[in-house]
Order: C-alpha cells, then structure tokens, then sequence
C-alpha cells in the first residue's frame, strides 16, 4: 500500500521544485523527503525524478501520477476544509420531510429566514405523503419530518405537536363571501371540495358530515391541499383547509373565511428514534416557530 507521507513528500517536492524547500515545508530533514521518495519508487515501480544541472527534475511518469496525487490531495483539502466549517459551525447539512402543505409555504419561508442568518448552512426539504413522511424519518434518511399526528410509531419520537385553526376558503365570486365566518352547516346546498377519505383533514370532515341531518354534496377529492384550493379557485366549490393553503389561496386571488367549528388542524413533529436534535436543527425548529406565530390568529 502506498504511504500517505511519501505521496505528500512526492507532491510538495513538485509544488517547491526541491528535496531542501519541501523538508523545509514538511518540517522533516531532507534525507527524510529523499527516503520517502526512494519508498514511493519502490512501491510504484516508477523513476520520479532525475537530476539535471543540480536540480531536481520530475520525469513524464512523474508528471503522469502527479494528476491523479493533485485530485486526491485536492480531496482530502476539501475534507479538511469541510471538517473546520463543522467544527466551527460555518456549515451545517439538514434533511427535513414534510406533507405538502407546509412544504409547499411556511417551510420554506422559515429557510428563507434561516439562511439570511447562516448562509454558509444546507438544507434538503423534500414534500411527501404523511405515511412517507415517516417512514423517511423512521429510516432516518431525514432528521426531522413534519406530518399529520399518527397512532404508529414506526421508531420515530415526536418532538410535539401543534393546533392551529382551520379556515374556510372559496372563490371571490361564491354567494357564501358575504358570510363573516363560515360552518359545516353553511355548506349545504353549495358544492364542497373535500380531502382524500385517507387524510386527516378528509376524514374529519367525513366523521363531521356523518354527524349532520343532511350532508353537503361532496363532488371532488383530493389528497393535496394544493389541488383542494385550485379546485377552489375554479369555482367548483368551497372547502376547509389548513391556515398555510389558506394563505397561499389568498394570495393566488381567493378567499379565505374563519372557520365557525371547534376542529383545529394538528401538525406534528417528528425525528428519528433517539437521535439528539444538536444546535442546527434547534435553529431551525426556532426559524420554524417564529414563521408560525404570524399563523396564530391570522385569518390567511
């Protein structure tokens, strides 16, 4: 195996063109630097260098390993380098899973935020199904996951969960915009654009229709909260979404109503099984709840 001191010894002799300048370098005599290259030789089978005119001299194979021992060198730079910005933390690496709804609005709002302060810090933030969303947590191919609250474990910790309040959204034009605040009951006799029955948004509303005398007509589905509020938007009903899609229908031109029932939308926060949070994810999780006052008492 080749030694990791003679091929530094092999390329600081080429950078300073000496035996004396890279022993002066490397802080070793020179009979240190030339027995470190007489071992490469050997190892390599190759004649590195020749003499000519009292210097020093790489011969054409030299300068033939000398590519492959720059980029391995160069490598290793980047590892050092890589291991400095870590320790002083100048550079952070964090994967983060989340449902649609916050991935696709205050998630990237709290990184917007997060990297003002600490440009040097990287995310990954990948937008997927709830049941995903944990098994990717579980797997621990994400250190934090943001996800509807669920009864399996699947060797994940929950951190905690939140409660905010749902909100009614419809086009500008539906007869209901007049309404200061919105109910179920509200939506009889109106189409409702509802969430897929395997959601939890989908399947309170399902357990809150099953509960009325009669039932508002439900005429499409969806998983997404974002087809939900295009849905909206088309005029092809009115829904119930959580108070992040409320604020992004408002923005895309619809609107958005305070939800009159007792329900509230839950998020949870979950990382993987025994793992310590460390202080870049404690900075995201504070970037995080600071984005989420402003959704509190907002009505979008």
């Amino acid at each position: 195996m080749l030694s990791q001191r003679a091929l530094e010894a092999f390329h600081t002799v080429l950078e300073c063109g000496s035996v004396s300048g890279a022993a002066e370098i490397m802080n070793v005599s020179q009979p240190a630097v030339s027995r470190l290259i007489r071992d490469l030789e050997t190892r390599t089978g190759l004649r590195l260098f020749t003499r000519f005119g009292g210097k020093i001299v790489p011969t054409p194979e030299a300068r033939q390993l000398a590519v492959e021992v720059e980029r391995a060198f160069v490598g290793l730079g980047a590892i050092e380098k890589t291991a400095r910005d870590i320790r002083l933390g100048k550079q952070s690496s964090v994967s983060v899973a989340a449902m649609p709804a916050l991935a696709h609005s205050v998630l990237p709002d709290t990184l917007v935020e997060l990297l003002e302060a600490r440009p040097d810090f990287r995310i990954s933030l990948e937008s997927m199904q709830t049941n995903n969303v944990i098994r990717r947590v579980a797997t621990r191919q994400s250190q934090l996951g943001f996800t509807s609250p669920t009864r399996h474990e699947h060797d994940v910790d929950l951190i905690r969960t939140v409660e905010l309040p749902y909100l009614c959204i419809l086009p500008r034009s539906h007869p209901l915009a007049v309404r200061e605040q919105l109910g179920f009951e509200d939506f009889l006799g109106h189409s409702v654009v509802a969430f897929a029955d395997n959601t939890a948004t989908g399947s309170m509303m399902n357990r809150a229709f099953a509960q009325m005398s009669e039932s508002p007509e439900v005429v499409v589905r969806s998983h997404l909260s974002s087809i939900v509020s295009a849905l909206v938007l088309r005029g092809l009903g009115v829904s119930l979404v959580d108070p992040f899609t409320a604020r992004v229908h408002a923005g895309q031109g619809g609107l958005v109503r305070p939800f009159a029932g007792a329900h509230r939308f839950r998020l949870a926060i979950i990382r993987p099984r025994g793992m310590v949070l460390g202080r870049d994810l404690e900075a995201l999780l504070d970037a995080f709840d600071r984005q989420l006052d402003s959704y509190e008492t907002s009505t979008v």
